[in-house]
């Protein structure tokens, strides 16, 4: 079973909700990450803009079509708790540190916010995923660590 990435929008994806310029190498990203996670996006954004989001990224050929169709959470307030995702295996893809609940700083992989000048050379969706790759390996049972220790 592949473990979970919880993926924040604003920031992190793309810009934020209202100009909702993605971050290059978004398609990539998404594609190398489903193969080696289930998706799930995990956002303050509402409801109705997420969705919105979802959508104009796929029309726009910057998400793969699937896209639209992940799973989007919200939470409750200013904190994004792991158990809200339903899953032990989580990892939260996030811009934000303000959002992790304290003690679980170990599902979070930190990502530099996605903000003005948006540099068409930005990598971080790349470094992201090679942590990502790293955290899936890390799970494998000949592999197993605390991933505090790392």
């Amino acid at each position: 079973m592949k473990p979970l990435l919880c993926l924040d929008l604003e920031g992190t994806l793309l810009s934020n909700a209202v100009s909702q310029i993605p971050r290059p190498g978004l398609y990539l990203f998404l594609e190398h990450s489903a193969e080696l996670c289930d998706l799930m996006i995990y956002t303050s954004v509402s409801e109705e803009r997420a969705s919105a989001v979802q959508k104009l990224l796929v029309a726009e050929h910057t998400a793969p079509m699937w896209f639209s169709d992940l799973e989007v959470i919200r939470p409750a307030g200013t904190l994004k708790p792991k158990s809200a995702c339903g899953r032990e295996d989580a990892f939260l893809l996030d811009d934000q540190e303000g959002v992790i609940v304290p003690g679980e700083e170990e599902w979070w992989i930190q990502i530099p916010e996605y903000r003005p000048p948006y540099a068409d050379d930005d990598r971080a969706l790349k470094d992201a995923l090679e942590d990502i790759k790293i955290r899936t390996r890390l799970l494998e049972p000949s592999f197993r660590v605390d991933l505090r220790d790392l």
